[in-house]
């Protein structure tokens, strides 16, 4: 079991501001959000504690996500292999996860910044699909409100993401097992 990295920072991709909530570039942010209880502030970022899991998002818009990973990444003295970044994948169908580590960013402008910021891709990412039965460009799709029964399934997601926390509290990320549709399909 040497070397196998605990996740002390769980960070969800989003944008700030009400007309986001519930888009689908916003999947990562809106899945933790809840779990977030007495918001700290610092200058980029707002975070919470859930048991031993620091939780946090950005006041800044995706695509300076790097800002306020880093400012987490700093105050905290974490290595960027205690980071788990939970964000949309338009690669993968609507709420199958993938957990992956030191991958591109596949265009991912978020994911980007935060390579950048860090000067590292060596960090854990859970993706989370956000591509519908018919196959769209996420430009087309991304910023649009999540609707209808894709709602409905975001809802339990959100309810059965705390499983995954749970979980991350438990073990490292590398012993953590999890069907691609567990945030879909899985029972609670």
């Amino acid at each position: 079991m040497k070397n196998l990295d605990k996740i002390k920072l769980i960070y969800g991709l989003g944008n700030p501001g009400k007309e986001y909530i519930f888009t689908y570039h916003n999947l990562g942010r809106d899945l933790i959000f809840p779990y977030m209880e007495n918001l700290k502030e610092g200058n980029f970022i707002l975070y919470s504690y859930y048991r031993d899991l620091i939780l946090g998002i950005g006041k800044v818009y995706m695509n300076e996500s790097g800002k306020a990973v880093k400012e987490l990444k700093d105050r905290f003295k974490l290595k960027p292999s205690n980071i788990l970044i939970v964000h949309d994948e338009a690669d993968l169908e609507f709420l199958k996860i993938k957990i992956s580590y030191n991958v591109g960013a596949s265009m991912h402008k978020g994911v980007e910044s935060i390579f950048k910021y860090l000067k590292t891709q060596k960090i854990y990412r859970l993706r989370i699909g956000i591509q519908g039965k018919k196959r769209k460009r996420a430009e087309e799709f991304i910023l649009k409100r999540i609707k209808g029964n894709q709602l409905k399934d975001l809802e339990k997601a959100i309810k059965k993401f705390k499983i995954i926390l749970d979980l991350l509290n438990e073990k490292p990320i590398k012993k953590l097992s999890l069907p691609s549709n567990f945030l879909k399909n899985g029972d609670i």
